[in-house]
């Protein structure tokens, strides 16, 4: 997804587990959660493309999110 700032990193979210959130422009964060490892720390800046987090067990839980309200995907990845 789009560079941004960390905002939120978790090792034990319940059943989310290591869980991580990215705040982008327009009020636009996307969550990462069911992850193996996390690369990054809150306040770090990430570009594009940078790596952020292993997911080795081969799950993965995704949200885009505008506020806290969950938006659909469809809208907002590439086709």
């Amino acid at each position: 997804s789009a560079s941004g700032t960390v905002v939120f990193s978790n090792e034990n979210l319940g059943d989310y587990g290591k869980t991580l959130i990215i705040s982008h422009n327009d009020g636009i964060m996307t969550l990462y959660s069911l992850l193996s490892h996390i690369l990054i720390k809150p306040g770090d800046y990430i570009n594009r493309g940078t790596p952020i987090a292993k997911c080795e067990n081969g799950l993965l839980h995704f949200e885009i999110r505008k506020g806290h309200i969950p938006q659909n995907p469809y809208y907002y990845l590439p086709r």
